[in-house]
């Protein structure tokens, strides 16, 4: 259950980087990095 917790502020902190920082290309790449370690973190 923590993972999956974990799992969804991460992508949902990285959605709110994306939306408050539109057209800057450093926090696309930072939302990026955020969501590609929520997705490490589902793995066994």
């Amino acid at each position: 259950m923590k993972r999956i917790a974990a799992f969804c502020l991460t992508t949902w902190s990285a959605a709110a980087l994306l939306y408050f920082g539109q057209h800057s290309v450093a926090l696309i790449a930072l939302s990026g990095v955020i969501v590609f370690g929520g997705y490490d973190l589902l793995r066994p």
